[in-house]
């Protein structure tokens, strides 16, 4: 019995989150019809699910920018445990299904109400306060209204970062909790985007800093053995985002590009997209009046304040009181001396470029406050000022709406927003006035606080879902070109497209498994850089060394591409007749200083001859012809059947990235930079066989850190559980 009593609170969680997401139910109604999801995340994951089901782990992205590493690039999820099933759903001609996409949508959020829900237990709240919390969290805000899961994915795990820290803190296991803590910590890092994992990261050393202040060495430790565990549990995903970092460029909003040595420019971070504006503010009770996810609502923001006023005594309440306060301040970004002071000062802050996005920390901590609220309700904790402050919040909206309706049209929902604020407030009072004097239970006054907290948070929930019958979108883009791309896939020979990325906004690359050149992605390698500057000047270094052998666009941007298809969408192909093929050989190799090499390619008969910024190999010139067949390609292998007349070098046109091995005939060869950017193997005269495979060792030995550290917060947690029995 005991044990379905501690099930009947995640029960509960489960039938409200999912109850709260009934439009994604009917499957008339999409989340992920927006232009970041419809045209970079959700060809990411279908590339993802589709290696899956092929029998590989997603580590190299050969569709985009002549090959990018796919792990690296951190936004696409490749780390994150909780993807792989997701990627391993059965596909629907040979799609990621869309009810896969929706049910682990709704799965996270209920992760993320059940870890809050632990958060509220563990810190002595009732059940209903805890699920209220949960729910809360979930359905709240940037958690309950973002539309990034990789986003979203970092966030959940905030209350159990916390939990654990709470009980380090408190001697509690207090070893494996800090361990645990760091795990959970590293976890998020592993989600897909460094940002919000920053900014717990930023919360949790706050906390750790707080601690040590009070009591000393001990705290030093245990926060030395969570910051370990972070490190190890999220070396699979930032030891190959390092290496990347290093070797790429980044667009981040700027005028520029920046490389890793570079910050982003501070004029970024204060741009309105990234900063929460102080007016934004009124956005936790009207979302109109924020661009930013930073809805809350008054039932929730009046609970807990409530917690917070009534429970002020309690330690944990000042610390969640101050992380909300030390969050929001970050959150204001350019707005605030604070977090000009971590970006000048707390390392990796400078590159989590939206400090906005730490407003999910205020509301987290608002959610489990409110919790506090709810108990402090049944308790009959509250203050007198509660009744008359709501009353007035009740009234106040209707003259002012009965004003400013008369004189101007409502544009956009501004008007029934306020009006949910004033029903809101009303029913509040109305249901505080009722527990005061005694004229509702207590179980019907907390059967009622959660239809207002549901009714007040579903009236922005999902608002923004997309019906299949709405005509346009975002997704409708990703079927459009269905015949061009049948007509490229019967092409002989690989093809690698040249696209105008305004007439195919979305990645076709990844979507539909063609490789193209210039994508939508959040940086690229810095040696291919210079050869898509050259290109966007009109120069043919691109087309030619990268085989962009055709181009797809609605007009032609050079004058010898030759329109070869027309599809129903309009969109037409062009072939690039300047283009090289995907391998050649070549038998003169020459060294050039690397500031010339741009320079001198513009010159060089470059299927002849190969420049190098390194010591040029040693070949050979015959009047023997060569051979080159490829024979196998997957993801992370090529194999190419090879006869040289006389030792040259065999071109690749793929991006040059370590990781890379090459093989001749079973034994390693080394793999060379061509022309900057491209690889290169130096070949015998004779038939060979070449391998190229791509096996990182950042990665192997982050999936091994990663498992160490796992699985030591594992045996700690084991442990330290028997030895206190």
């Amino acid at each position: 019995m005991k044990r379905l009593s501690a099930l009947a609170g995640p029960a509960i969680l489960f039938v409200i989150v999912t109850g709260a997401f009934w439009k994604l139910l009917t499957k008339q109604y999409t989340w992920m019809d927006q232009p970041d999801m419809a045209y970079q995340v959700l060809p990411w994951y279908q590339f993802q699910a589709v290696a899956w089901h092929r029998g590989e782990f997603p580590l190299w992205d050969p569709h985009v920018w002549g090959g990018q590493p796919l792990i690296g690039q951190m936004q696409p999820g490749a780390a994150y445990p909780l993807n792989w099933p997701l990627f391993l759903m059965p596909l629907k001609n040979g799609r990621i299904n869309p009810v896969w996409m929706n049910l682990d949508f709704i799965l996270t959020h209920f992760l993320a109400a059940l870890f809050c829900y632990w958060l509220c237990r563990y810190l002595g709240r009732s059940r209903a306060a805890s699920i209220l919390g949960g729910v809360a969290f979930a359905l709240s805000g940037v958690v309950g209204s973002i539309g990034w899961p990789q986003m979203l994915n970092g966030a959940i795990w905030i209350p159990l970062v916390f939990l654990f820290l709470l009980r380090a803190a408190r001697g509690q296991r207090a070893v494996a909790s800090a361990a645990l803590s760091g795990t959970f910590l590293g976890i998020a890092f592993l989600s897909g985007h460094h940002q919000i994992p920053t900014f717990i990261g930023l919360m949790a050393a706050g906390v750790w800093i707080f601690e040590i202040w009070k009591q000393r060495l001990r705290t030093v430790k245990l926060a030395a053995v969570s910051l370990l565990f972070t490190v190890l549990v999220s070396a699979l995903q930032t030891l190959p985002a390092y290496e990347l970092g290093v070797r790429s460029i980044r667009w981040v909003g700027s005028q520029n590009a920046v490389f890793w040595g570079q910050s982003v420019p501070y004029l970024v971070h204060q741009q309105p997209a990234h900063s929460l504006a102080p007016v934004g503010l009124l956005g936790f009770l009207l979302p109109n009046l924020s661009s930013h996810d930073t809805f809350v609502g008054l039932a929730l923001l009046a609970l807990a304040v409530m917690g917070f006023t009534a429970c002020f005594e309690a330690a944990e309440v000042r610390l969640l009181g101050a992380i909300g306060v030390g969050s929001l301040l970050v959150a204001l970004g350019g707005f605030s001396v604070f977090h000009g002071l971590a970006y000048l000062l707390v390392p990796m802050v400078e590159k989590a470029r939206s400090p906005a996005m730490a407003i999910v920390i205020v509301q987290f901590a608002l959610a489990v406050l409110a919790a506090y609220g709810l108990d402090a309700l049944r308790t009959d904790i509250i203050g007198r000022w509660c009744v008359p402050v709501l009353l007035a919040a009740g009234i106040m909206p209707w003259p002012v709406l009965a004003v400013v309706a008369s004189l101007r049209s409502e544009t956009s929902l501004e008007y029934e927003r306020l009006a949910v604020l004033g029903i809101v407030a009303l029913a509040l009072t109305a249901l505080l006035h009722g527990w005061k004097s005694r004229r509702i239970s207590e179980a019907a006054m907390i059967g009622l606080i959660f239809i207002l907290l549901l009714f007040e948070l579903g009236t922005v929930l999902g608002v923004n879902y997309r019906h299949r019958e709405a005509p346009g979108g975002f997704l409708a883009e990703l079927e459009k070109n269905d015949d061009v791309v049948e007509f490229l896939r019967k092409q002989p020979g690989p093809v690698r497209l040249e696209v105008d990325t305004d007439a195919v906004p979305y990645n076709i690359g990844d979507w539909d498994g063609i490789d193209q050149f210039r994508a939508y992605l959040g940086g690229m390698t810095s040696n291919v850089a210079p050869f898509e500057m050259d290109r966007l000047k009109g120069g043919r270094l691109a087309p030619e060394l990268f085989a962009l052998n055709y181009f797809l666009g609605n007009k032609p941007i050079r004058p010898d591409q030759q329109e070869v298809f027309r599809g129903r969408s309009g969109l037409k192909v062009y072939r690039n007749p300047e283009a090289f093929p995907r391998l050649w050989t070549a038998h003169e190799a020459v060294a050039v200083p690397a500031p010339e090499l741009m320079s001198r390619l513009q010159t060089a008969d470059l299927r002849q001859q190969v420049l190098f910024t390194a010591t040029a190999p040693t070949l050979e010139k015959c009047n023997l012809s060569d051979d080159v067949k490829l024979a196998d390609r997957r993801d992370t292998n090529v194999l190419l059947d090879v006869h040289m007349g006389c030792r040259g070098i065999l071109i690749a046109s793929e991006t040059f990235y370590p990781g890379w091995t090459a093989a001749i005939d079973g034994r390693p060869a080394a793999i060379l930079e061509a022309y900057g950017a491209l690889r290169g193997v130096v070949v015998d005269a004779g038939a060979h066989q070449v391998e190229f495979r791509y096996r990182p060792p950042c990665v192997y030995w982050g999936a091994a850190l990663t498992a160490i550290g796992l699985a030591g917060a594992i045996a700690l947690a084991l442990f330290s559980r028997k030895a206190t029995r």
